[in-house]
């Protein structure tokens, strides 16, 4: 599947390449970042090697679409976003990771307003949800100011969601 080059003021959202492998790498050996997606931080460059693969496997088959986020002055890549879920004209599943140094700067904030919108607009998505662990409050918080609201709580986790009808009102 192709996919574009979504462009901010700010950020340069463009599709995941083999060549991001070290930044991969850099962001998921972090025990802050990787605590949320692994048992254990990455260990070796093999392991960006594989979710990369697996990324670019789910684009091509339709699946789901993965963006590095790149800032725009510096060209420094500073983490994803994702649609980890994709059935095109009915619902997709984002997902983020962003360098520890670039939290709180609104970054995320400005990439997942994008890929949202794109889904929205371009893919035809009618809702789109979102999981984080109920003690990952940052995420928490980042979702529910871009207008989700909680669907689900289970012992863990939260399940989010936003439909397509409120998202023009809301944004």
């Amino acid at each position: 599947m192709e996919y574009p080059r979504l462009i901010t003021e700010r950020l340069v959202i463009r599709p995941v390449a083999r060549s991001d492998r070290d930044a991969v790498f850099l962001n998921f050996s972090n025990p802050e970042i990787a605590k949320w997606f692994f048992d254990q931080p990455f260990t070796q460059l093999e392991q960006a090697d594989r979710i990369i693969r697996d990324f670019l496997e789910k684009a091509e088959a339709g699946t789901g679409l993965y963006w590095a986020i790149i800032l725009v002055k510096t060209g420094e890549f500073i983490g994803t976003c994702s649609y980890e879920q994709l059935e095109a004209n009915s619902w997709g599943k984002i997902g983020c990771d962003l360098a520890r140094k670039h939290w709180g700067h609104g970054y995320m904030t400005e990439a997942l307003q994008t890929i949202i919108a794109y889904g929205f607009t371009t893919l035809g998505l009618k809702k789109i949800s979102a999981d984080t662990y109920s003690a990952n409050t940052k995420a928490r918080k980042l979702l529910e100011r871009l207008h989700f609201n909680i669907h689900s709580i289970s012992a863990d986790s939260h399940n989010y969601v936003l439909y397509r009808d409120d998202f023009p009102a809301k944004q």
